[in-house]
């Protein structure tokens, strides 16, 4: 085979470039485009270029490309697909992509037929080396059809099927819009279902890009877990679309939109100190309590099972806005939030409309340490902000039912069964499980390392339950759903309090994965 257009080189070596960075086999691509593993060679090996625009598309999509790297990709096919239009472009396709003179398909790319006809030696003669030469003999053989255009012909040929190929992107996002799905890859075909939470992929990743275009805080890792459906639902909110948490038509469309909301709001050390200037009689409880109720974060909202949510710095309930006589968006507004949190605190006398944080509120937790070492907890002095404990660290390494922190950070890890590590997000969770900070060790900085964990996942929204009329008790987390705690020995284990088990008509999902041992 002959040596390909410079074109059919740089469209290719673009491609590899994609697959390399995402660092996906063949096989693994063939799988996600529905493309034979030995096509998506060719086309990365500059022997073959795609006759439709949308194999190379859904190669690109598989490997995370961006919006800019789409437009790129485009550019290059179709200065590939115009240098095989003439003499070079359909000789060196007619040996690629199918077997010469059979018009089949090979490994599912389009076929041609290029069947062009063998000269017949006999035919012509060789010249009598006497007799003059006659004149020679028109040839009289059908020429084959892409000889015979004309160059104006073949430009508009090119032009007609460069537009068809944008209109058919246009049509495939469903959007009808003259960019295509390379500058709105949530619409293209890899991204047509909704997003939603427990996806991982290139179609979250786009969705968090756009959040975080926005202005919202979130990690951009491609994985819907509770961080993004906290924003998602937020963006919603905003742009007064329906809140449902799941990325669809509507949502995608306010994503893109040139006007889109922004999202950037209140840092937590201006919640902080605001929430203390307003609750300037306990601002150190009520501090503790918003930390408790959000991290602080204004845009902080937690779905509960029974379909209600609580929005914002203080966690306020549907039935607490409807009391107050405001909205979600009203709640995400850091300054109506404090203003409202307080007026519950005024009339109440108290923090009673914040049940699963009273705990964290009260004298003996508001301190910079919130948890003990295994063992008696020395007592707070008056001053709470300045207490801290001074135990001795451990070295060992955890075991499964175990909690425990570092002595420079305030954050509680629980080992899990199998020992996987989980982390507990937020007081509101701890309280939800446990009713104290007993059993919570201090070990060794290092322990990461030295017992080989590197990640913890989060024990997101977590709570202890069990259906009606059964003894058998669940824990629930956002991750996996309800998963089964086998036996009261497995219970007292985990140091869980059987105070906290709620009582559930039903519970679903219910994970597959092994129990809680």
């Amino acid at each position: 085979m002959g040596s390909q257009p410079e074109e059919f080189e740089a469209f290719a070596a673009c491609l590899r470039a994609l697959k390399e960075r995402a660092g996906l086999s063949y096989g693994a691509l063939a799988r996600r485009t529905r493309i034979s593993s030995s096509s998506l060679h060719r086309y990365c090996s500059g022997s073959y270029v795609p006759q439709d625009y949308g194999s190379a598309h859904r190669f690109a999509v598989a490997c995370g490309a961006s919006p800019e790297e789409l437009r790129r990709l485009h550019r290059l096919w179709a200065l590939a697909d115009a240098a095989r239009e003439p003499d070079r472009g359909a000789d060196a396709d007619a040996g690629v992509g199918v077997e010469a003179g059979t018009g089949t398909e090979v490994d599912g790319d389009p076929a041609v037929d290029v069947t062009v006809a063998a000269p017949d030696p006999a035919a012509d003669p060789a010249p009598d080396p006497v007799a003059p030469a006659p004149a020679p003999a028109p040839d009289i053989r059908p020429t084959p059809w892409h000889r015979r255009k004309p160059p104006a012909l073949v430009v508009i040929a090119l032009v007609l099927a460069l537009g068809a190929t944008a209109w058919g992107i246009a049509a495939v996002s469903g959007n009808g819009s003259a960019d295509g799905d390379e500058d709105r890859p949530l619409f293209s075909p890899a991204c047509a279902d909704p997003v939603r939470l427990g996806q991982r992929g290139a179609c979250v990743r786009e969705v968090q890009r756009l959040l975080a275009r926005a202005g919202a805080e979130l990690d951009v890792d491609g994985d819907f877990g509770p961080q993004t459906l906290s924003r998602v639902t937020a963006f919603q909110v905003l742009s007064r679309v329906n809140a449902n948490g799941v990325v669809g038509e509507q949502t995608k469309e306010a994503l893109y939109a040139p006007k889109a909301i922004q999202m950037d709001t209140w840092p937590p050390d201006k919640v902080r100190q605001r929430v203390r200037e307003v609750f300037r009689a306990t601002p150190s409880r009520a501090s503790a309590l918003a930390d408790c109720q959000s991290s602080l974060d204004p845009l902080h909202i937690v779905p509960n099972t029974d379909g209600t949510r609580n929005w914002g710095v203080f966690q306020l309930s549907d039935a607490g806005l409807r009391k107050l006589g405001g909205t979600p968006r009203d709640a995400l507004d850091p300054e109506w939030n404090i203003q409202a949190a307080h007026r519950l605190w005024s009339q109440a006398q108290g923090f009673g409309d914040w049940a699963h944080c009273e705990r964290a509120a009260s004298r003996e937790a508001v301190g910079p340490a919130l948890v003990q070492a295994v063992g008696d907890r020395p007592p707070a002095p008056e001053e709470d902000d300045s207490w801290s404990p001074s135990p001795a660290t451990t070295t060992a390494c955890p075991t499964p039912g175990q909690r425990f922190k570092t002595p420079s950070n305030d954050r509680v890890y629980l080992v899990g069964p199998g020992s996987r590590l989980y982390y507990i997000p937020d007081w509101t969770v701890y309280f939800s499980l446990w009713d104290d900070w007993n059993g919570v060790a201090i070990v060794n900085g290092s322990v990461f390392a030295d017992c080989a964990w590197d990640e913890a996942r989060e024990l997101a929204r977590a709570f202890l339950a069990k259906p009606s009329g059964s003894s058998r008790t669940y824990i629930w987390d956002a991750w996996y759903g309800y998963r089964w705690i086998p036996s009261r020995t497995a219970f007292d284990k985990y140091g869980f309090s059987p105070a906290k088990v709620q009582t559930r008509p039903s519970l679903s999902p219910v994970s597959g994965d092994a129990g809680w041992r």
